[in-house]
């Protein structure tokens, strides 16, 4: 049996023995040691694993994303063979899994989370690791770079494709721009320059254990014979025609098309094109070719941008941006880019890659992702594929020791957000519903409402009431009464949104939650500090400087309002 310490080192942190941190460590155990017994139970039944070293690799590769027992159920409900009939769920027990192998407990922990969900061993790893449904992931690999770098980005573009993800690669380079400036004039010198790029990666993947095939011409038709102007990428990639007649044969070989950016114009003369162009007209063509091909796994899952940059640069942290919400932060990060002249020589094409990546995700459905990951530490693509999320949440407070610092941005298109300060303007039958799904209990809706009619500073909304912070005044404290994320919107940065808000507008503010609950960590994480309440079931955090000073003021508003359940 497994013995935890007292004090507990997680990913290489520090971590004193508190309840909140615990119970998290067991469950993180708990999973993770599910994951490794099947996988050991699986290498004794089948060969590859026994003598396949890149199997092994991958599975350690899964292994050290560490995800959740969700996260990794949702990757293989995402990634299950369209032609195979998911694992059968348990009846009357849960998975057999070695006492040996777990902490008792944990072992309880792990069937109360998933009595009746959870697959036989061999069908859980079969899911796992033979995914070949071939969800696309369209990706940008924007050079030059070291024999190095090259290596470890072919790695991981064969690890996603083994992982279920199949690259469609658009090759592109910082130094071809002048001579991409110059255009037609010196086409012979650029394809000469992109066929050596487009070799290079070829063999890297070759090397990595893939099969790749490079694609010179026969995909890009301009519809008209103009010079493309690279500041006007959007208008140019609607003139674009796309033919998809390779792609079958790439999926059904198992190759990864490495695409040049040539187009034949209406003359039938080559002609190099922007390579952000040619990523808009990929994605806005294979998003319509679903559609005849009947089947969603050919529209883009994945905007993935691959180079020297990395990320999107942040004026509030070190390093980029950790989750950027186009819908709502797309006009502050252009005004940035303009306030920070620094950044056109540290990220010279962040800029163009967001816009890009913007343009892209405005056609494809809300599930769709993007990520900007830099060339030398590639390895974030497996943890956004296995969990959907970025590295760490963006809400971590940006001064705390513990907050790491990224060069890797997930993106998605995201939803609007709404403010209200009067309850005039919400949706009450919707926020209602929000609440309860959120909680998984009943409100007392009048008591709720009638209070607020007196109390209600400011509620905040994410797209159609899929997540809400309800923030009142009592006396001069603002109280965070309410913060809701829907169930089935759990996983795409609607709490990170919520609470990145909150810091906005309020520089201090309090809140309490009950002791047993489950969302407790998440709140000691983002809270400057805490208080259990004696003689209640309460806890409350604070953030901000004026917490200490008004402590008294905190534990008499905790106290006092009732509850809404």
């Amino acid at each position: 049996m497994i013995r935890l310490p007292q004090n507990l080192i997680l990913n290489n942190k520090f971590i004193p023995k508190t309840s909140s941190y615990y119970h998290y460590k067991r469950k993180y155990h708990a999973s993770k040691a599910v994951l490794e017994t099947l996988v050991e139970q699986q290498k004794t039944e089948t060969p590859i694993f026994k003598n396949n070293v890149k199997f092994r690799s991958l599975i350690l590769e899964v292994l050290n994303t560490t995800p959740s027992q969700r996260e990794a159920m949702s990757y293989i409900k995402r990634f299950t063979l369209p032609h195979r009939k998911p694992p059968v769920p348990s009846t009357s027990t849960s998975v057999e899994i070695k006492k040996s192998a777990i902490p008792e407990n944990d072992l309880k922990e792990v069937q109360l989370e998933k009595p009746q969900h959870l697959p036989k061993e061999k069908e859980f790893v079969d899911s796992l690791f033979e995914t070949k449904c071939e969800h696309i992931a369209l990706i940008k690999v924007q050079g030059p770079f070291t024999s190095l770098d090259l290596k470890s980005i072919s790695n991981t573009l064969v690890r996603l494709q083994n992982l279920g993800l199949m690259p469609i690669v658009v090759l592109d380079n910082d130094e071809w721009s002048e001579l991409l400036k110059l255009g037609h004039s010196r086409f012979s010198e650029l394809t000469t320059w992109m066929r050596e790029d487009s070799a290079n990666v070829c063999e890297a993947l070759e090397n990595a254990g893939g099969r790749a095939t490079p694609v010179y011409s026969g995909i890009f038709n301009l519809a008209h014979n103009e010079s493309e102007k690279i500041d006007n990428i959007k208008q140019i990639s609607s003139s674009i025609d796309v033919s998809l007649s390779w792609l079958n044969s790439s999926l059904k070989l198992g190759h990864i098309p490495i695409i040049l950016p040539v187009a034949l114009d209406e003359f039938s003369t080559q002609r190099t094109i922007h390579p952000n162009s040619g990523m808009i007209a990929l994605s806005r063509s294979l998003s319509n070719a679903c559609l005849d091909l009947k089947t969603s796994y050919l529209e883009p899952m994945k905007i993935i941008v691959i180079n020297s940059e990395g990320g999107v640069p942040s004026e509030e942290r070190k390093g980029s941006h950790v989750f950027i919400n186009i819908q709502q932060e797309y006009e502050d990060i252009k005004r940035s880019y303009k306030e920070n002249p620094q950044w056109k020589f540290t990220h010279p094409t962040g800029l163009e890659n967001f816009e890009m990546i913007k343009t892209c995700l405005e056609g494809l459905p809300s599930t769709t992702s993007a990520i900007m990951a830099p060339a030398y530490s590639p390895r974030g693509l497996i943890n956004n594929l296995i969990t959907d999320k970025p590295l760490f949440s963006s809400s971590l407070p940006l001064m705390a020791p513990t907050t790491p610092s990224t060069a890797t941005t997930v993106i998605r298109y995201g939803m609007p957000v709404t403010y209200h300060n009067s309850l005039s303007t919400i949706d009450i039958p919707s926020l209602n519903s929000l609440i309860e799904a959120s909680f998984g209990k009943k409100l007392d809706t009048k008591g709720f409402i009638d209070r607020m009619k007196k109390r209600l500073d400011l509620v905040i909304v994410t797209g159609d009431y899929q997540g809400a912070a309800i923030v009142s005044m009592e006396g001069d404290v603002p109280y965070l009464d309410k913060f809701a994320v829907s169930p089935n919107n759990q996983g795409i940065g609607i709490a990170d949104i919520l609470w990145k808000q909150l810091q906005i507008r309020y520089p201090n503010l309090m809140w309490r939650s009950r002791c047993n609950n489950g969302v407790n960590k998440w709140y000691f994480e983002r809270s400057d500090g805490n208080h259990r309440i004696p003689g209640t079931q309460w806890m409350m955090f604070w953030y901000g400087n004026d917490g200490i000073n008004k402590l008294k003021d905190y534990v008499e508003t905790a106290k006092n309002i009732p509850p809404s359940f």
